[in-house]
């Protein structure tokens, strides 16, 4: 049983943290290093955090339109419907700002509130504990938990309703105190129960005050009630024990009358995602979850009903918790960590000091007790102020710099009234930067501040049809479903290409179908037009050409990538790693190289068949490109999307030989891209990239500055150069055969079209790199690592030994070339299409048709 705590300890193993002569001041070094642990997210003065974003865009447009915008909804207002949303915060956000106008309001009004949060904890502990100490390390414990701090670093509600939360806990805990026999849960039992009406009725006052604020500020407050309900079940728990068929009737009673009033309507709307078993110490805190469950075991047997109650509080919140985060982030861990300041200051610190009493540390004549007494103390005190520091940093989300490119476009290239499609995560930031609207957090959020609150029914209804709409593999069902929400644009971040259904749903064809325009990319947002009646339609069917010759067989094969609009390859996965994607991905569906390719292939082929139906796909597929090329000349490739320089120079390189007018007037703004691309000394990989950028080595550079030189070899001489400088003694510039492969293909193309012998050169020593790790089989010795290689890559080794010479080796790898299973590859179009066109660099297109269809 705990011992009654009001009375001074007398235990000679208590120790003190710091010396009693600086005690008080230990409250004011929490608070000071609190405060500046929460300024770390907004650091860059930038908005932290999704949530920050949106609130942030709320305040701004009361400041613009004023306060009329708010909803006259009572139920909207306080938060009682299950999508209404309580403006107090926001009014307390505008008045701020339009006093002192500047946006160090949003950045600094958290940290003050959860400073004053943590005031009035310490206030609390002391109320519950009698005792400094254990108030002092509840506090501290309690101001760095992980999910505290990020709640009150960012422009959120949420901030002033932890404070509003801890403010009534701790007029409720003054109202038991004035209780006469409170410490005895026993005195409570059955009529004993009623003595729990005659406390000091000015502290309920109190509460009740800040409980309507509660009301109009965040729905938090319902968390709130349900810990007051423990509280009061705490009192029963006697009543239980001793008739608990009458008190089990009684609570069924309560059950009913909360279900006639609905109550599940609002919890219907709460996250139900089970969490893992690592989210705990992450967000509530190693020690605050270590120490917390140990008081919690301690507190449970007591008499006294305030630490009871916490011990089935902290408890039944974390086990609803696993399946609900909201109950564990951060009120589970309030109780936490005041049970866990307790037992911090009674039973850890003692037991320390009586382990570093008993052996002897010492070197020497020095005795390092007080050292190490010191430096165990220290590390239990930092550890929590450490992994909220860490929190602070690392857990609280930020735009990158190609998000927020794309937010300044959207501001300045649509209109004010336009309404985007994302998902819910995305919205946040969409709508906090651009001031524009969206079909699902808009229906959460904006319709129950500004107007009357959705329906639970009707907004489950609207995120099932934004996943329809992101998942469904049939288009038709997407665009009756865009008209409905009068969508005009679909933003596509980076992390939605791992959502469930991407593979498969919208974001599998924005890039092919003619109904969406592909307005602004950059490797981590995207911005599609949705386009109800596009100029141009699809053709309908893949061809049925019928015949086994040389020219069928190539078509009949081709046709199987047909997608309604354009031709898709079967594609890999979306790896999440820039170098492998680049090379290895698939899954972005637009394939503009290689629908250039079969352009320029059915051109030829419509010539010598007389076909008059593949010289309209050819033709069709210059207009789809034409379509599809960004207005600055660009074509976008793999996943996530970017303005890729190498991607829109492959894309452009079959047509430059094309003499249509489409063919020419893409080629024209193809190559306007590339040069703005293109310096003296090297081609920049995108235009948000000065150099290698997110890539990690330079292979994606030399790969760049080595394949745009080969196939637009203009005035190129200087950056060529620096890809032979680069190379190794021994050939190579990479470890990895498939880099030199890329770089090798390059330079073979440049000499082609210079004859540069110094080029030349450097393609014999790589080849020979090539050979010497390539075995009996023609197998490059590394192929599987990092993935597979692809026929492609095979087909560009043996162009390379060509071109230096290398017959044997040309040979080779032919034959083993002819033995892969086309079936089998990552990208079996993309394969197919790279034997044929380097064939054709070296015998002609109608013999590398030939000797192409050989592997279909």
């Amino acid at each position: 049983m705990i011992k009654d705590l009001s009375s001074p300890s007398n235990n000679k193993t208590d120790i003190k943290i710091i010396p009693s002569s600086i005690e008080k001041i230990y409250l004011g070094l929490i608070l000071i290093t609190a405060f500046f642990v929460r300024l770390i997210p907004s650091r860059n003065l930038s908005f932290a955090g999704n949530d920050a974003y949106l609130h942030h865009d709320i305040v701004m447009r009361m400041v613009e339109e004023g306060f009329g915008i708010i909803s006259n909804d009572p139920r909207s207002l306080t938060g009682l419907a299950s999508y209404g949303y309580p403006p107090l915060y926001h009014i307390i956000g505008t008045v701020l700002y339009q006093i002192f106008q500047t946006d160090l309001v949003f950045f600094l009004l958290p940290p003050v509130l959860g400073v004053l949060s943590i005031g009035v904890l310490y206030k609390l502990a002391q109320e519950i504990f009698n005792n400094q100490k254990a108030a002092l390390l509840s506090t501290l414990l309690f101001a760095f938990i992980p999910s505290f701090v990020t709640r009150t670093s960012v422009f959120i509600p949420e901030s002033l309703g932890i404070l509003l939360s801890v403010g009534i806990l701790f007029l409720v805990v003054k109202y038991i105190k004035s209780i006469p026999g409170y410490h005895n849960l026993d005195n409570f039992a059955l009529k004993g129960f009623l003595k729990i009406f005659k406390g000091d009725y000015r502290y309920l006052i109190g509460a009740g005050i800040l409980g309507i604020f509660y009301l109009f500020n965040h729905r938090g407050w319902v968390f709130l009630v349900i810990v007051l309900f423990i509280l009061i079940f705490t009192f029963a728990l006697p009543s239980f024990k001793k008739k608990p068929v009458e008190c089990m009737g009684i609570s069924l009673l309560i059950l009913i009358m909360l279900y006639v009033l609905d109550v599940a309507s609002y919890f219907a709307r709460l996250q139900i995602v089970p969490v893992s078993v690592l989210g705990f110490p992450k967000w509530v805190g190693l020690l605050q979850l270590i120490f917390g469950l140990y008081g919690s075991y301690v507190f449970i047997k007591s008499k006294n009903p305030l630490y009871r109650f916490l011990a089935i509080w902290g408890l039944l919140f974390l086990l609803i918790g696993s399946y609900s985060f909201r109950f564990r982030d951060p009120y589970s861990a309030i109780a936490l960590a005041l049970m866990g300041g307790y037992v911090f200051s009674k039973i850890i610190l003692p037991e320390l000091n009586k382990v570093i009493e008993k052996y002897n540390f010492s070197l020497g004549k020095r005795n390092l007790k007080e050292g190490f007494r010191f430096l165990f103390i220290f590390i239990l005190v930092i550890t929590p102020v450490a992994q909220g520091a860490f929190s602070a940093y690392s857990f609280v989300v930020q735009p990158s710099p190609e998000e927020i490119e794309s937010f300044e476009w959207i501001k300045d290239n649509t209109p004010v009234d336009a309404i985007f499609l994302t998902l819910r995560d995305e919205a946040y930031l969409l709508i906090g930067n651009t001031n524009r609207r969206d079909v699902l957090l808009w229906k959460v959020v904006y319709q129950g501040f500004m107007g009357e609150a959705p329906s639970v029914a009707e907004t489950i209804n609207t995120q099932n049809e934004v996943n329809i709409i992101f998942g469904t593999s049939l288009p038709g069902e997407a665009y009756f479903l865009l008209e409905k929400y009068n969508v005009d644009y679909i933003f596509v971040g980076r992390n939605m290409y791992n959502a469930p259904g991407s593979k498969y749903g919208l974001l599998n064809y924005l890039p092919s179908d003619t109904h969406f325009k592909t307005s602004y990319i950059t490797g981590d947002a995207s911005v599609y037009e949705y386009v109800s009646n596009p100029s141009l339609e699809s053709p309908g069917k893949a061809l049925n050409i019928t015949g086994d010759n040389d020219y069928s067989r190539t078509v009949q094969f081709i046709e199987k990538f047909w997608n309604g609009y354009s031709y898709s390859d079967a594609g890999g996965n979306y790896y999440r790693n820039p170098v492998i994607d680049l090379e290895f991905g698939g899954s972005f569906k637009g394939n503009y190289p290689l629908n250039a390719q079969i352009s320029n292939l059915f051109n030829f082929i419509s010539i010598e068949s007389s076909n008059q139906e593949v010289s309209d796909r050819s033709t069709y597929l210059l207009k789809w490109l034409e379509y599809k090329q960004m207005p600055g000349g660009a074509f976008p490739s793999e996943t996530p999307p970017g303005e890729y320089t190498l991607g829109t120079m492959e894309t452009i390189f079959p047509l430059m030989e094309m003499e249509t007018s489409e063919s020419q007037k893409i080629t024209e703004n193809g190559l306007k891209f590339v040069n703005k691309q293109t310096g003296a000394n090297n081609i920049k990989i995108s235009p948000s990239d000065d150099g290698p950028g997110i890539f990690e080595d330079n292979y994606i550079q030399l790969k760049t500055n080595a394949l745009v030189s080969g196939m637009y070899p203009d005035n190129k001489e200087a950056i060529v150069q620096g890809v032979l400088e680069l190379q190794e003694s021994d050939g190579s510039w990479s470890s990895f055969s498939y880099q030199n492969i890329g770089i090798l293909k390059g330079l073979c193309l440049y000499y082609e079209s210079t004859g540069d012998e110094s080029v030349l050169d450097s393609i014999k020593k790589g080849s020979l790199w090539l050979k010497d790790h390539q075995d009996a089989s023609g197998s490059f010795e590394d192929d599987g690592i990092p993935q597979p290689y692809g026929m492609n890559h095979y087909a560009d080794a043996f162009y390379i030994y060509s071109v230096a010479g290398d017959e044997n080796s040309a040979q080779l790898t032919l034959e083993y070339i002819n033995k892969l299973n086309l079936s089998e590859d990552i990208n079996p179009l993309k394969s197919y299409l790279t034997f044929y066109s380097n064939l054709s660099l070296i015998y002609g297109e109608k013999s590398a048709l030939e000797m192409a269809s050989q592997v279909i």
